[in-house]
């Protein structure tokens, strides 16, 4: 578990308020390190680190070789191969059991799956005519299967690890506006926000058939204005992101109402914009605020315990994230919407 103390708050402000001396240049299609050399952690010490800055993707040139332009190429006028690809507004994003990594890209309407120990990317479409328009959500399950919500396709398509659709879902129970996923394959549960109808939807991962709804439009608790984000904690924990109040509501694994944290605020705690929502291994739930820029990290009991990022184009900084994964490793992936890039982290754990 992470210590909780008003000290831990203030030195990860300080972290925050010093940052790194190494620049990132933010979403433009211009070459730039993947991996800065900096040794960034959250909170500073000599406070034990909680977090670690591990890596930047932001383009093709971050996984792929630069390919080598021939005298033939010049001579003929062919064009320069080595053309940057930024990855344009990235939401959801994920990894699987082979060490991939994948990133929806809703600007470009594609999934990136990447290959870091291979040094490729497959930009990945959709399949059987059906391609993605405004792809959101991300999930991958524990047989590499992947999962996408496309707000404007009103679906969630679910596909094999290699990009063969196996099924959709949403049609038949009047999805419309799909945002964020989740599962709990523990419970063989998959969580699909839908932000306007106001709830969320659980589906049976064998079957794909809904079998229930959690919440309605409302100010109450247990209801939402707007959820966005949505996951499953270790004990089948329910916690959703309900951005037009400004909080997180948790719910049981049978869908009743347990609490809820968070409001509308300019300090630790509270929230602007909340997003993306995941559990640690640990049981902590982290939090992406698309107006702060960071996130923050909570125990179970909605207690703030420390945050990380602001404004910028730096490791560490951001600019409207959105989503957040955490794999079984305890590594973070966060999209940095407006950089165009995807963030990673180590959570360290310990006590």
């Amino acid at each position: 578990m992470i210590t909780k103390s008003c000290k831990l708050l203030s030195i990860a402000l300080l972290a925050l308020a010093v940052g790194p001396a190494v620049q990132v240049s933010a979403a433009k299609d211009k070459p730039q390190a993947a991996n800065p050399a900096v040794n960034l952690v959250w909170p500073l010490p000599p406070d034990k680190p909680r977090v670690k800055f591990l890596q930047i993707y932001s383009n093709n040139f971050d996984v792929e070789p630069r390919k080598k332009i021939s005298w033939v190429d010049k001579m003929v006028g062919n064009g320069d191969p080595n053309k940057v690809e930024a990855f344009q507004r990235p939401a959801g994003v994920g990894s699987d059991s082979k060490g991939r990594i994948l990133i929806v890209s809703t600007q470009r309407a594609l999934v990136y799956i990447i290959s870091p120990d291979k040094h490729t990317i497959l930009r990945f479409r959709g399949d059987q005519g059906i391609n993605f328009q405004t792809p959101i959500g991300l999930v991958v399950d524990s047989q590499d299967n992947f999962y996408v919500a496309d707000a404007s396709l009103h679906m969630v398509m679910k596909f094999d690890s290699d990009g063969h659709v196996r099924a959709t879902l949403g049609n038949d129970t009047g999805m419309k506006n799909p945002t964020f996923l989740a599962l709990d394959e523990t419970r063989r549960r998959l969580l699909v926000v839908d932000s306007h109808v106001h709830q969320v939807l659980v589906y049976n991962l064998d079957t794909l058939q809904l079998e229930g709804r959690v919440g309605k439009r409302g100010e109450k608790n247990g209801e939402f204005n707007y959820p966005v984000g949505v996951a499953a904690g270790p004990d089948g924990s329910i916690a959703v992101t309900d951005t037009g109040s400004c909080s997180v509501q948790i719910f049981s694994p049978d869908f009743k109402f347990v609490r809820r944290f968070g409001k509308q605020g300019y300090w630790p705690g509270a929230f602007v914009r909340p997003k993306g929502i995941a559990y640690d291994s640990d049981g902590h739930i982290w939090v992406v605020d698309a107006a702060f820029n960071n996130f923050q990290i909570f125990d179970a009991q909605g207690h703030v315990l420390m945050f990380v990022g602001t404004k910028g184009s730096q490791p560490g900084q951001f600019e409207v994230p959105l989503a957040i994964s955490i794999d079984r490793n305890n590594r973070v992936y966060v999209s940095d919407s407006l950089n165009a890039r995807v963030q990673v982290f180590q959570f360290l754990g310990g006590n």
